[in-house]
């Protein structure tokens, strides 16, 4: 069975805290992450809209997204990661959304993020996320998904250790490249890296695309 929008905002409203404790500081350690999101923020126009989607309850990746330049909001399913990132960043704007079913107005941003937030998805549910994606970016808007490489999909043993099954996908490249594609984008750029000590010991893929200079329909 697949999870529902419901069964993911329960289980990141149960584990936001714990969440919060283990990975408020990370990006001290991550140095190429840093860059790259150093990179993607810096290359948009100056004073640039962007969408962190799936931002969790740290906020440090939108914090890091303003503090390049860019004018960023974090939205996130689930009401107690939107509640503590708010509490952790009190300068910057997050909202409660489902990435999949954005409020905002299309053509709202510059550029959008998707910093591990995938891994939650049903793979068969790309194709219409990509498609929200794009309808929300401007034309020759830019993206960046970051995802942990494999192959699996379906329930494990929740990782943070709540006890709750928790759906997990991981993706190859050539997975998220064809709904990209089909969704108006252009895959521009892809690199990967080997997972840092203290990670799962997985290689983590950094996929950048960019959006269809006109409506897929034109």
């Amino acid at each position: 069975m697949e999870p529902s929008p419901t069964s993911i905002l329960e289980y990141w409203n149960a584990v936001a805290d714990r969440y919060l404790e283990l990975f408020r500081d990370e990006m001290r350690a991550k140095e190429f992450d840093r860059a790259i999101l150093t990179e993607f923020a810096q290359q948009l126009p100056k004073d640039a809209s962007l969408c962190d989607a799936g931002c969790g309850p740290c906020g440090h990746v939108t914090r890091l997204l303003a503090d390049a330049g860019t004018r960023p909001v974090g939205i996130d399913i689930a009401s107690r990661c939107i509640a503590l990132a708010r509490n952790e960043q009190p300068q910057l704007r997050f909202e409660v959304m489902d990435m999949a079913a954005m409020a905002f107005a299309g053509a709202s941003f510059d550029g959008l993020l998707c910093y591990y937030a995938l891994h939650y998805e049903p793979k068969n549910k790309l194709a219409a996320l990509f498609a929200e994606f794009a309808r929300v970016l401007r034309p020759n808007g830019s993206l960046l998904i970051v995802v942990k490489q494999g192959a699996s999909e379906g329930w494990i043993d929740d990782p943070l250790g709540s006890r709750q099954k928790v759906y997990w996908s991981d993706f190859t490249s050539s997975e998220l490249r064809a709904p990209l594609e089909d969704a108006g984008f252009t895959v521009t750029r892809t690199e990967v890296r080997d997972p840092l000590p203290d990670e799962i010991a997985v290689r983590r893929i950094y996929l950048w695309a960019r959006r269809s200079p006109r409506n897929k329909e034109s």
